[in-house]
């Protein structure tokens, strides 16, 4: 059972009834899931801050139309979006409680992501954007690391420019030529270390002044 409190937070719309439902069952030629029924008749779709949408009656008939989804994914029925070019699927059948991801120009199950065997579950929980909590995880798992001046600067302010421009170095000119006369002497913190061996292929020989620690 949806839990009506946890629909609190979307952005909701007017409830339908049995005999709406029936209609835009009977116009797309194939039967809704009971929990997504179920979920029309506490609201005729959402929409979360986080780009989450689930269609309502008004516009799952142009949706799966303009998607050709009864074409790509025959015995699917696009229940929804998740605001970043992919789509939620369900099979078409009452007892289904399934819910698929996949893009938009990759209309196909086969290839679908799987968002959460429960439905009811999932909204419950907070329809949850999957693509969001990956760039969390991905955030998460990066690796960072400081960017340590090691060695005096055979060419004064003018290596130290080029240093700061190639990292963007927020610090101003006069306080990092102060910095430089203590060394080992940190330049910058918590930098992504993919980043930091980038920036330090384009400086070339000046990189050799350079060290990346505390990665973590």
């Amino acid at each position: 059972m949806i839990n009506s409190k946890s629909l609190s937070s979307f952005n909701l719309y007017p409830v339908v009834d049995e005999n709406e439902i029936n209609k835009v069952e009977v116009e797309m030629g194939l039967k809704f899931p009971k929990v997504f029924r179920e979920l029309l008749k506490l609201t005729n779709g959402f929409e979360t801050e986080e780009g989450v949408a689930i269609f309502g009656t008004d516009i799952i008939i142009e949706r799966n139309q303009t998607y050709e989804v009864s074409e790509y994914a025959q015995g699917y029925l696009a229940v929804g979006s998740n605001g970043g070019g992919k789509f939620y699927l369900m099979s078409a059948n009452e007892d289904s409680t399934e819910l698929l991801q996949v893009d938009a120009g990759v209309m196909n199950p086969e290839f679908a992501s799987l968002v959460s065997e429960d439905f009811i579950k999932w909204i419950n929980n907070g329809a949850i954007n999957i693509d969001l909590l990956e760039e969390e995880d991905e955030a998460d798992n990066e690796q960072l690391c400081d960017l340590i001046l090691v060695n005096p600067l055979m060419g004064g302010a003018t290596d130290l420019k080029k240093i700061q421009e190639v990292f963007n170095i927020k610090k101003g000119l006069f306080d990092l030529l102060k910095g430089s006369k203590q060394l080992p002497f940190v330049l910058m913190k918590d930098i992504p270390v993919d980043v930091a061996n980038k920036n330090l292929t384009e400086l070339g020989e000046l990189s050799a002044l350079l060290e990346i620690s505390n990665v973590n």
